[in-house]
């Protein structure tokens, strides 16, 4: 028996997840960040190496039994990153053979049937990726950047949520409930306190992205300010998926486009989705909308086994994804 092996390693989370050539998935690995911009390279690779030997223990196989890995990495974006990305898997990855995408792409294998669509990513950070069937690929942002037209995220979301909400508190701007729902969640008296975590004495980094949540309960709860910045987040990543459809397809195709990401998946929140689906339409009429509803690293291993095969299997695929979704169940039970 040879084995396969699928990794979705993002900005706060790595998972490896190992199967049998059958597909029967036998161990999974947990980790942190993989993402070698947020941590550092050594840092990343750890977490890599560490979800890998996790899973390959829980599997109870011999590493060199492992014929294909297929590696999805939140940060290979340019050509220099996959650069990098390879030189850190290359001295940790068990396989035979390694093949390295974004994490975006197998969110879109994971969503799909064969790969080909737009895959949209909403997550700590967010990305636009797409492939045709003539193998052409279209990336558009997931630089990490702000200051490079990367809008839509968790952290771009709070983000905005926290200056709306000082402006409406101090008058400068629309009034809000994110002010108070700010304070609780940060455990604050008043919300400037926050600059006092920036004092070179007193320095308190915190991940502003942690604080999504709370735009989505203000919208939850009616809120106008939190509903508008939801609504400009889902056009942000419908202009970007727009730019990745007019260069890969033709606006009579039925094109899958897959909603991948914690903020998608977690916040689902229609005053983000609607936006996105109606600026979309208006060109791709024919586009379907496919919120992912399976972990994206089963879209890693959806590809190892293409690789391995040469050809899609799906009796095979969906063996693999209700043996880990059951393989699941019992890890939390």
């Amino acid at each position: 028996m040879e084995y396969l092996l699928g990794m979705d390693a993002g900005g706060t989370k790595t998972v490896c997840a190992v199967a049998d050539s059958s597909g029967n998935v036998l161990g999974t690995g947990r980790a942190g960040c993989g993402n070698f911009q947020s941590t550092g390279r050594k840092a990343a690779q750890e977490e890599i190496r560490r979800s890998i030997e996790e899973a390959v223990r829980a599997a109870g196989i011999r590493p060199e039994g492992i014929a294909v890995a297929f590696y999805g990495i939140s940060g290979a974006d340019r050509a220099k990153d996959f650069a990098t990305v390879r030189e850190m898997l290359e001295p940790i990855n068990p396989a035979r053979r390694m093949y390295v995408e974004n994490d975006t792409i197998i969110a879109l294998r994971a969503g799909t049937v064969d790969g080909v669509g737009v895959g949209l990513i909403s997550g700590t950070g967010t990305n636009a990726v797409g492939l045709n069937r003539q193998g052409k690929r279209k990336q558009v942002g997931g630089w990490g950047s702000p200051f490079l037209g990367d809008y839509g995220s968790a952290h771009d979301i709070a983000a905005t949520g926290l200056w709306k909400a000082q402006r409406g508190h101090d008058g400068r701007g629309e009034k809000t409930i994110l002010y108070d729902l700010f304070l609780e969640a940060l455990g604050l008296e008043e919300l400037v306190d926050i600059c006092e975590w920036n004092f070179f004495d007193s320095y308190r980094p915190f991940d502003v992205a942690t604080l999504a949540p709370v735009v989505f309960d203000a919208a939850r709860q009616g809120d106008s300010v939190a509903v508008g910045i939801l609504a400009k987040a889902g056009r942000s990543i419908g202009r970007a998926a727009l730019a990745v459809l007019r260069d890969l397809f033709g606006p009579e195709e039925n094109i899958p486009v897959v909603l991948g990401g914690s903020v998608f998946q977690k916040g689902n929140h229609p005053a983000m989705i609607e936006p996105l689906k109606g600026l979309v339409a208006q060109e791709y009429p024919g586009a379907t909308f496919v919120m992912l509803d399976m972990d994206p690293v089963l879209g890693a291993l959806f590809y190892a086994f293409d690789k391995f095969y040469g050809e899609v299997r799906e009796p095979i695929l969906a063996k693999a994804r209700e043996c880990y979704e059951c393989f699941q169940e019992r890890a939390r039970g």
